[in-house]
């Protein structure tokens, strides 16, 4: 693609560049139409996840193949339909938006571009749980499901049948919101020009959630979406479907013919109403289960109660509440932060689909380090500060030199800065400032540069007060009169604690500071500096007051 091709230093590689606008940072999953990578629009400076179709790619005389060619029309098919389906349903919270769609001529390959999610994987929660003696509150398993139930409703009523409900196609992410992922078999109900994409007779779905109905590759409603719900549930209750592979017969067979197992038999907790619920979600007719809507608000009094008192938070790796109650009992709360979690915090995956699991990368020196920031610098200067960002952080998890993490973390706080997120910066500036100050004292010239930046963000916060204390602390600090740089942060510091006092009204405050901006002024400046004509003047003005 020419000149849409940039180095990528922490890959390696040459990094790929969709439509000049998407560039590939790292993959994160595969599923069965299309890999899923991490990237960003470098023209709204924003983290995104790029979903492109599989290569179908082969060689000439399989090209010639009138049933390859079939089967490849009836992929891009599916694959256009999941990126439709989505972007018509993206409004309801539990559906990803999707912000574009295109062709990528250099490998002949549909993509598509996706809200990029944060969070875990409800299949993992399962997975990482331990239910002989912390199984997960009974709150929680109902609020996920009112939340696919809700999400389930708004599909249904665009004639949408998921066909795949199943815990790998579940996110929950911050906030406790859980998002419906992957519609790549989803049917459209009644429409003539929208035909399903499936041959007669072929089962599609997970078999371990299918309906009896899908089991045996009879048309699927909406309730078989129920069906999988209820499997869903179950699985979230107890740790397991309510049907395997067991005496001798298969899960559809079990599906279509073994009756539904109540949960109270693993889960002696699990309140009578949920248990009769689940039985009804899980009839072996699909015209006696109940609607999305109906199930939704059966669950929503369980969901409404939140995790009991003493319950360890659900947590990511950076503290962000992933409690899928939190919807339901605080429901403009957003996202909190915390120092716990339960057993223990939670890393991020991203996206539609198990996160890729890469090895571990060795500890980063100083010249890779350099290379990192400058690298970040580069990125930063050409207003990508979301993709500076995450270089300089991934970096971070590589240090374990303190003095090298306190530098890359100083970088980190001054990109922070620029792209103008003053609350993370003025905490990456305080832990650099730490730092600095631990190891080489009140003299470091890293040490003062945090103290300068902390009062400016504290300024920019709106916190005049405690921005006030900060520039003070700062200019406690006389700068070298060599290094210019040092000389008009100082300046600008005793400049702000003026202004700052003047308009909070503190006169006598504001003239003990003008007194000392000019003092300084004509030490660093020299008594012709024009500056003092003009402080002479604020100072008279100031007087008035006294």
């Amino acid at each position: 693609m020419g000149d849409d091709m940039a180095p990528t230093e922490e890959a390696g590689q040459p990094a790929r560049v969709l439509a000049g606008r998407y560039r590939l940072h790292s993959p994160i999953g595969r599923g069965g139409m299309g890999e899923v990578w991490r990237a960003y629009d470098e023209r709204l400076d924003r983290r995104v996840a790029v979903k492109m179709m599989l290569d179908e790619q082969s060689n000439c005389y399989a090209i010639q193949d009138t049933v390859y060619q079939r089967t490849l029309d009836v992929r891009r098919q599916r694959f256009l339909r999941e990126v439709r389906t989505t972007a018509s349903l993206h409004e309801h919270p539990s559906i990803p938006a999707v912000y574009d769609t295109g062709f990528d001529e250099e490998s002949g390959r549909l993509y598509v571009v996706m809200q990029l999610l944060k969070g875990r994987e409800v299949q993992t929660l399962i997975d990482e749980t331990d239910y002989d003696y912390e199984p997960l509150p009974v709150s929680w398993a109902a609020a996920i499901g009112a939340q696919i139930a809700s999400a389930l409703d708004e599909v249904h009523r665009h004639d949408v049948i998921h066909r795949d409900i199943k815990p790998a196609n579940l996110m929950l992410t911050p906030g406790g919101v859980v998002k419906v992922l992957d519609f790549g078999i989803a049917a459209l109900r009644g429409s003539g020009s929208n035909p399903h994409l499936t041959q007669p007779g072929m089962t599609v779905g997970t078999p371990a959630y299918m309906s009896p109905e899908q089991s045996l590759a009879n048309a699927v409603g909406p309730a078989a979406d129920i069906y999988a719900l209820a499997c869903v549930i179950y699985q979230l209750l107890t740790g397991t479907t309510p049907f395997t592979d067991s005496g001798g017969k298969s899960l559809p067979w079990h599906h279509v013919h073994t009756p539904p197992p109540a949960v109270g038999a693993l889960r002696s907790d699990a309140p009578k109403e949920i248990e009769q619920l689940l039985l009804g979600m899980l009839h072996k007719e699909s015209e006696h289960r109940m609607s999305a809507a109906t199930v939704y608000e059966a669950l929503l009094p369980l969901a409404a109660l939140g995790a009991s008192p003493g319950t360890p938070p659900l947590l990511t790796a950076d503290g962000l509440d992933l409690d899928p109650c939190t919807p339901f009992t605080r429901p403009f709360g957003g996202s909190v932060r915390s120092g716990g979690g339960r057993a223990g915090a939670y890393t991020p995956t991203e996206v539609n689909t198990t996160a890729a699991v890469e090895p571990d990368k060795p500890p980063i020196g100083p010249d890779e380090a350099d290379r990192i920031t400058d690298r970040a610098s580069d990125l930063a200067a050409l207003g990508r500060f979301t993709q500076a960002i995450d270089v300089l952080a991934e970096a971070l998890d590589r240090v374990v030199d303190d003095t090298l993490a306190d530098e890359l973390t100083l970088s980190l706080a001054h990109v922070q800065f620029l792209a103008g997120a003053h609350s993370e910066a003025l905490d990456l500036f305080q832990r650099a400032a730490g730092g600095f100050g631990r190891r080489f004292g009140p003299d470091d010239d890293d040490m003062r540069l945090c103290l300068y930046y902390i009062a400016v963000c504290r300024m920019e916060l709106g916190e005049t007060t405690a921005a006030v204390g900060a520039y003070q602390t700062y200019v406690q600090y006389a700068p070298d009169e060599e290094d210019e740089a040092a000389v008009a942060r100082h300046l600008d510091a005793l400049a702000q604690i003026m202004r700052l006092e003047a308009v909070s009204e503190r006169h006598m405050q504001a003239q003990a500071a003008a007194l000392a901006l000019r003092e300084a002024t004509h030490r660093y400046r020299g008594p012709q500096a024009p500056e003092l004509a003009d402080l002479d003047g604020f100072i008279q003005r100031l007087r008035h007051f006294e």
